[in-house]
């Protein structure tokens, strides 16, 4: 009975052996380490960078490896503690109704509105206008900005609220280069496209630039657009990022910080992929979405164990978790050594009949 199952053991053990390298040789899980949010979330709240530091540790609290460490949840109750405190508020509301703006979402709200109901584009020309006089650098975008708010209040009025887009458009860019969060391409852009505005008195040749910022600022809000637009390089690439930010609204940012800026690529070339695994891939980082493109969706979320419904009792649970074990656990040399004694095994079996065989035949002659 033991002759009869030893090769039949064997042939497994090669087997198995032979498909944990191949799979190794496409994507090796074991290579993957989850992203640990807490230190990065402990400098931005010592640098008093709440509103990012929420942010960035709502990202990953959902997963299991965050939510289940105490510390995680200690730091997301001070950050909120924090930023629900009435004079914290009071201070941030303030901040940006005067300066125009703030990192913090009252803050962004107030000065968003003082541009919309035209005090901030007066003000904010009379700051660069004090700039003028006392020759000091003039913020040409400001004023460009600033100019176009003021056109796009009156146009609005006009045409009782069908220019709303394009002003809300003009306060999110004008909050954008307070930040620095405008890119170089479109500053240029804007200053040019002011300046025909200016000259035609219609904002018809801004419909194409500000029409994918409106849809970012509408779908993901402040923050996240200006975090977003200030990585693009040119127009195409604003209205891919529109595409993005559709697909995994809010989170688009840290997804895409977390991954090297990689995320949209991914994302693009995985598009039946659902979200939630390119979300929980990501926090791998870009190696975790290497690994979902490599050797698919429903391989990768097996291998990596989220969202499991394989009962653990079942024959093909049973093999999959024993399969998972195997392909994170047993070294690649051990893996090598079965294949060579499982071939060497064969060799010598298959050794005397073929010997005996060649020797009856040559009899046989």
């Amino acid at each position: 009975m033991l002759k009869i199952f030893t090769p039949i053991f064997i042939i497994l053990l090669m087997t198995a052996s032979l498909l944990i390298l191949k799979e190794r040789n496409t994507f090796d899980v074991r290579t993957l380490v989850h992203i640990d949010p807490l230190p990065h979330t402990k400098e931005l709240i010592a640098k008093e960078k709440y509103v990012e530091a929420e942010e960035y540790l709502s990202y990953f609290i959902s997963y299991d490896y965050v939510k289940k460490n105490p510390q995680s949840q200690q730091l997301l109750q001070v950050i909120k503690s924090k930023r629900e405190d009435y004079g914290y508020k009071a201070k941030k509301f303030l901040e940006g109704l005067t300066q125009g703006k703030s990192d913090e979402d009252i803050g962004k709200a107030s000065a968003i509105a003082s541009d919309f109901l035209i005090i901030g584009d007066i003000r904010d020309l009379s700051i660069e206008g004090k700039h003028y006089m006392d020759n000091k650098e003039v913020d040409n975008v400001i004023v460009a900005l600033s100019s176009l708010g003021i056109l796009a209040t009156a146009s609005t009025f006009y045409t009782m609220g069908a220019t709303t887009p394009i002003k809300t458009s003009i306060s999110v860019l004008k909050y954008g280069k307070k930040v620095n969060k405008l890119p170089s391409w479109l500053s240029h852009q804007l200053i040019t496209q002011a300046q025909i505005s200016n000259k035609t008195k219609s904002l018809n040749n801004l419909k194409d630039l500000l029409q994918p910022i409106y849809k970012l600022y509408d779908k993901i809000g402040l923050k996240e657009t200006l975090n977003l637009l200030k990585d693009t390089k040119n127009i195409k690439e604003l209205k891919s990022f529109v595409t993005l930010a559709s697909r995994f609204g809010k989170k688009s940012n840290v997804l895409l910080k977390i991954t090297k800026g990689k995320a949209f690529e991914y994302a693009k070339s995985m598009p039946n992929v659902k979200s939630k695994n390119i979300l929980y891939a990501s926090t791998y980082g870009e190696k975790g979405l290497k690994g979902l493109k490599k050797i698919g969706e429903s391989k990768f979320i097996k291998r990596v164990g989220f969202g499991s419904n394989l009962a653990k009792t079942t024959y093909k649970g049973n093999l999959n978790s024993l399969f998972n074990y195997l392909l994170k656990n047993i070294p690649s040399s051990l893996l090598y050594t079965i294949i060579i004694l499982s071939f060497l095994y064969f060799v010598q079996k298959l050794y005397m009949p073929i010997k005996e065989l060649f020797s009856s035949s040559l009899l046989a002659k």
